[in-house]
């Protein structure tokens, strides 16, 4: 019997339901055990790293771009767990990352349980199953100041049509503020009056720290934020620190809150 893996957040599942997502209705999974643990991750998207095969040797290990400082401490910071499933209802949709579906629930082989996906990752990487770059690392052919994603948007806006808001552009910003520059150049080419000056990211700094603190889940990378913009814009860094410390402070009482109950 052939099978394929589906990794989750969600441990003890004996059955594998189909899911709104992307592409469909459908139950992921991947005949590479090292993708699914991936999948299992607690967060990310591509504004916060890159996977696929980017080198020239297309049948070489996977390879993991950290895209933003500290994104891979927040992304794998979970426990997780590795489904095997029979391979027989599911299809190829070419969705891309080697990914499969089934349209129709599936039953659970066996659970492996990993209890931080990170460590695991990092063991993957020691097999020779994935190549890691962490931020500001990338591979041959990457733009070093992270502008691929840009040239992403642009694909995303001229092929699938995709209309981009304010807030998605306040994201991208926030996480990658070095693209100031290129960032307003790219929304007047789209048609959008959105544009950027430094200032701007102490209130976007701050209107994500205060989304954290209304859902401790939904990750805001504050600290990966943090350390992009001290760093490449030091003259906000008063304004900036004094935000983080008040953040860090909440998160504290937070957590101390928690334990109590």
């Amino acid at each position: 019997m052939e099978i394929v893996y589906h990794g989750s957040k969600e441990s003890g599942l004996k059955r594998l339901e189909p899911r709104k997502s992307t592409h469909g209705t459908y139950v992921y999974a991947t005949p590479e055990k090292v993708l699914a643990l991936h999948f299992s991750k607690r967060c990310g998207d591509d504004l916060v790293y890159d996977i696929g095969h980017f080198s020239i040797e297309k049948d070489g290990p996977w390879e993991l771009i950290e895209n933003v400082p500290g994104a891979f401490d927040k992304m794998y910071s979970n426990s997780s767990s590795i489904y095997t499933l029979p391979k027989e209802t599911f299809k190829d949709l070419h969705t891309g990352f080697c990914e499969i579906v089934s349209e129709v629930s599936v039953d659970v082989i066996s659970e492996e349980y990993c209890n931080n996906v990170w460590e695991g990752i990092l063991k993957a990487e020691k097999e020779g199953l994935i190549k890691i770059y962490r931020y500001p690392n990338k591979p041959t052919g990457f733009k070093h100041d992270g502008s691929d994603i840009l040239d992403k948007w642009r694909r995303y806006k001229n092929v699938f049509k995709k209309e981009f808001t304010r807030n998605d552009f306040n994201r991208l910003i926030y996480l990658h503020p070095n693209l100031m520059q290129k960032v307003n150049e790219l929304a007047e080419e789209f048609g959008y009056d959105y544009r950027y000056e430094p200032n701007d990211l102490i209130n976007i700094f701050q209107d994500r720290i205060e989304r954290q603190l209304r859902d401790l889940d939904h990750e805001q990378y504050i600290d990966c934020a943090y350390i992009s913009i001290c760093s490449f814009f030091p003259e906000l860094i008063p304004k900036i620190d004094e935000l983080y410390q008040y953040y860090k402070q909440a998160i504290m009482e937070q957590e101390a809150t928690q334990k109590l109950k």
